[in-house]
């Protein structure tokens, strides 16, 4: 597995996601790993596998994959149908407590092209 390292959020994370992502699709998996320069404490921040990771909500057993997805409550694979199921969840908070809908549930690599 490819790793890029010391990269820390609004320095340099896009430029990494999209490193981490071609080596991926090269070499197969590629990982980008953060460092806080506050307290030196160093997280998973984004991971790619060619053809997606095996969903971490129903991969074992419906052996479905998809893109490295971030929301405000999860971070790890999830395929398309989990995907919308939590973005369905997540309209459902939002309309009980009265606030705009957030389309927080997305593939991490979006971030990069933001």
């Amino acid at each position: 597995m490819e790793k890029t390292e010391d990269t820390f959020h609004d320095y340099g994370y896009r430029d990494a996601f999209k490193l981490a992502y071609n080596q991926a699709e090269e070499n197969g998996h590629a990982a980008v790993w953060t460092t806080s320069p506050f307290n030196g404490k160093t997280a998973l921040v984004y991971q790619h596998i060619r053809g997606g990771g095996l969903c971490d909500t129903c991969g074992p057993v419906t052996g479905r994959r998809g893109p490295w997805t971030r929301s405000v409550a999860f971070e790890g694979f999830l395929c398309a149908e989990c995907a919308r199921s939590l973005q369905a969840v997540s309209d459902d908070i939002s309309k009980a407590m009265g606030v705009t809908r957030w389309g927080s549930v997305r593939p991490v690599i979006e971030d990069a092209d933001r």
